[in-house]
């Protein structure tokens, strides 16, 4: 079994270190309302769907970009259409819904696509080559209706005809001339088609259908090899990205001439052209390469001299910036504004970027990616993949796991410091603040009385102790109990401190271990050590399928995320009873209900209050869920199923694959969704 780092899980609130209590039966839930959704630090960004303010908008899958030039840009996103306005500095989606595939025509999100390519405007209509459908669409962009024009959703060949008569075979690249003809790089059938946006005719101006090749020539004597996008001039001349050429192919659509403007390197070894737009008597390209790291755009002279304006052809990454400091991760789709600015579909980093031509300085213009260490007040402060989380009600900690430290967090004002470790070296040392190393740290549990924290450092396979008033981070010696089957954590995980008891789920063996924080000696309390599987029972005739988070209820309970089990369990300390509260057995889903009728998928952590209310976060279907333990009855009550990107305001909210949360004294719950922590109440 393997285990995934990035898989965290959360804790509630302070443990104690005072003597168990005899094991109480489970109380009736009663939880805190919870209304809105805040943010405490950090900065939400990455892959999703969310609508607003540009800098607060998710990109799921950005590819193809283009405007009107009166204050309107329009981007496929994903299966959707987006559209934003430039003076209001706002994305509305115009068409299609998120993650939802088909090829029905309708009004907004009543439409939908199936991996839409190409974009041209036409007066108020918006053109798409829908490719998957083989098929173009037509959208009015005043009231999001769509339809199909030409070609048939699900119906493949290369046959001219009028409309739907016609045949694509996953069209691409979009061009729109002044006299009215659209043309369409018809990728899989190698060809350039022409619609005749009066009457609908479509017909095939060079390439031979199937046959690939990188011949120049006239007509079906020339030939492509995979062309995507592309752009025309004021003089009828089509510039392909000719992709498996890694070439800018030409295409003189007065007389059918096929000629090589640029190449970038020996086919299947360069970069890969993937977007196409005009400066004047230039090309602007963007190109992502065969060589992984490859990701800039760059200038092809009239002489087919190729600059790079901005990017690096070794490093991918995301930095804004002037020039070569500046970093994409395949950049797709470009849009020249004509006014000095060049707008990037920067896809793998799910943002739209702009370029300044003149100064070839690149931003970011919708969309966000968050990832970093910084420290700071609230959204100015930077994390990666921040996971176990405690707090005490006044301060939240918070295992970095991406960064392999260990922050705090200010709740009131949001401030963040680095408690201890140091961002990107990950090794492991005891020491005081920054000398001290963590390899993927996760679980965290709050001791407030003895001003402790206990974690799990996951990658060193050890727990590890930090001393609160002076930052020091000590390793948790332990002895293994006479006659117990445990040798070592593989992949500890969950933590949850009960009556002087620190317990620890480990992932890949399966287990849940008791340490005993006055001896040190750990002892199983259910499941067999490096034996998976799914059973409940008393002790080692228990069985766990990778268990993540753990919480104590200080009621003598212990509850256990059984992350590949997607099941919640249940543990009475006292006796080892293990029982499954809620869930199915490998059935992953998203149902609400009571006992094995709800469903999860990934649930990796857990909070418990003592009151019957255990909180999960259910990472794949982006929602935090509640658990009434003395009913098992599950609501969803934060987070829009399979919506992902972080959206703010009145529940149910929006979260993206939350990996932590912690119970406040007060009853709000502090979360960790898209490198940001924030709080529900």
């Amino acid at each position: 079994m393997t285990w995934r780092p990035w898989l965290c899980l959360a804790l509630a609130g302070c443990g104690t270190s005072e003597p168990p209590g005899v094991s109480c039966p489970f109380p009736s839930a009663s939880p805190t309302p919870l209304a809105t959704l805040d943010l405490v630090a950090g900065q939400p960004g990455g892959p999703g769907w969310v609508d607003g303010p540009l800098a607060g908008a998710h990109l799921a899958d950005p590819w193809t970009i283009t405007g009107d030039g009166s204050g309107h840009l329009y981007v496929i996103d994903g299966e959707t259409v987006r559209v934003v306005d430039t003076a209001r500095a706002t994305m509305t989606t115009l068409a299609g819904a998120y993650a939802q595939v088909g090829g029905a025509d309708g009004t907004g999100p009543a439409a939908s696509f199936n991996q839409p390519s190409g974009l041209a405007l036409l007066g108020g209509e918006l053109l798409i080559s829908d490719t998957e459908n083989n098929d173009l669409r037509q959208i009015d962009v005043s009231s999001g209706v769509v339809t199909t024009i030409a070609g048939a959703a699900g119906q493949t060949g290369a046959t001219d005809g009028v409309g739907v008569a016609a045949r694509f075979a996953e069209p691409e690249g979009l061009a729109l001339d002044g006299q009215g003809t659209l043309y369409i790089t018809d990728t899989n059938n190698e060809t350039v088609r022409a619609y005749a946006v009066d009457g609908g005719a479509v017909t095939t101006v060079a390439g031979t259908p199937l046959v690939g090749g990188a011949a120049d020539g006239l007509g079906s004597a020339a030939s492509f090899h995979l062309p995507r996008a592309m752009a025309i001039d004021g003089a009828g001349v089509l510039y392909i990205a000719d992709t498996v050429n890694q070439s800018i192919r030409t295409v003189d659509t007065s007389t059918g001439a096929v000629a090589t403007r640029a190449t970038f390197g020996v086919p299947l070894q360069g970069p890969v052209p993937q977007g196409v737009a005009l400066d004047g008597a230039d090309l602007l390209v963007s190109l992502a390469g065969a060589a992984p790291a490859d990701s800039r755009v760059v200038r092809v002279g009239a002489d087919g001299a190729v600059t790079t304006i901005a990017g690096s052809a070794t490093t991918r990454g995301y930095v804004d910036g002037p020039g070569a400091a500046a970093l994409f991760d395949g950049p797709a789709g470009l849009w020249n504004d004509g006014a000095g600015t060049l707008y990037v579909a920067d896809e793998g980093n799910a943002v739209v970027r702009a370029v300044d031509l003149a100064t070839s300085t690149v931003t970011t213009y919708a969309g966000a990616q968050s990832v970093g260490s910084r420290d700071g007040i609230a959204a100015a402060a930077r994390f990666s993949g921040p996971a176990g989380m405690a707090s005490d009600g006044t301060t939240a900690y918070v295992a970095d796991t991406g960064n392999d430290t260990l922050r705090k967090v200010v709740l009131a004002t949001g401030a963040v410091t680095t408690l201890a470790g140091a961002a990107g070296t990950a090794s492991f040392a005891d020491g005081a603040g920054s000398v001290a190393r963590f390899d993927q740290p996760q679980g965290v549990a709050l001791d407030c009385a003895a001003q402790a924290l206990y974690v799990a450092d996951t990658g060193n396979r050890r727990v590890r102790r930090v001393d609160l008033a002076d930052g020091s981070v000590s390793t948790l010696a332990v002895r293994v109990a006479k006659g117990d089957p445990f040798v070592s954590f593989d992949a500890p995980a969950g933590l949850a401190l009960d009556g002087g008891r620190l317990y620890v789920t480990d992932y890949t063996d399966d287990v849940v271990v008791s340490i005993d924080l006055a001896t040190a000696t750990v002892s199983t309390i259910a499941g067999t050590y490096g034996v998976p599987g799914r059973a409940d029972g008393v002790g080692v005739a228990a069985a766990f399928y990778g268990p993540l988070g753990l919480a104590a209820d200080g009621r003598g309970h212990l509850f256990v995320a059984d992350d590949l089990d997607e099941t919640i369990r249940a543990i009475d300390v006292a006796s080892g009873a293990v029982s499954t509260l809620a869930g199915q057995p490998v059935h992953p889903g998203s149902a609400d209900g009571t006992g094995a009728a709800a469903s999860f998928h990934f649930p990796v952590g857990v909070a418990a209050d003592g009151d019957g209310n255990l909180f999960v976060c259910d990472l794949a279907n982006n929602a935090i869920r509640h658990v009434d333990v003395a009913t098992g009855v599950v609501t969803t009550v934060i987070g829009a199923g399979t919506s992902a990107g972080v959206r703010l305001g009145a529940l149910p909210a929006q979260l993206t694959l939350p990996s932590s949360v912690a119970l406040t004294p007060a009853g709000g719950l502090l979360i960790a969704s898209e490198n940001s922590v924030l709080f529900a109440h």
